[in-house]
């Protein structure tokens, strides 16, 4: 019964990208390389390019809510 949090610009970004732009054999498997290479793709962006995500993880935030409109983030520490 756990509720995912809703996904935030960068993650939003960074799906997209894995979906749209990454082909198989042009980039790094390695999701730690990977991830690395969409960071700095996500630092280049403008801010005009980046609003786009920010309104998406928006829409995002807002549709979680109404699914669940109890939750709360609350983070388990593992200790």
């Amino acid at each position: 019964n756990h509720i995912p949090r809703p996904a935030n610009a960068f993650m939003l970004f960074r799906s997209d990208f894995v979906k749209h732009r990454h082909k198989l054999g042009s980039l790094e498997t390695n999701h730690c390389s990977l991830s690395k290479t969409i960071g700095n793709c996500w630092k280049q962006l403008k801010d005009e390019e980046k609003a786009v995500w920010y309104g998406k993880a928006k829409i995002e935030k807002a549709k979680h809510q109404e699914m669940y409109p109890e939750y709360r983030y609350r983070p388990s520490h593992r200790k």
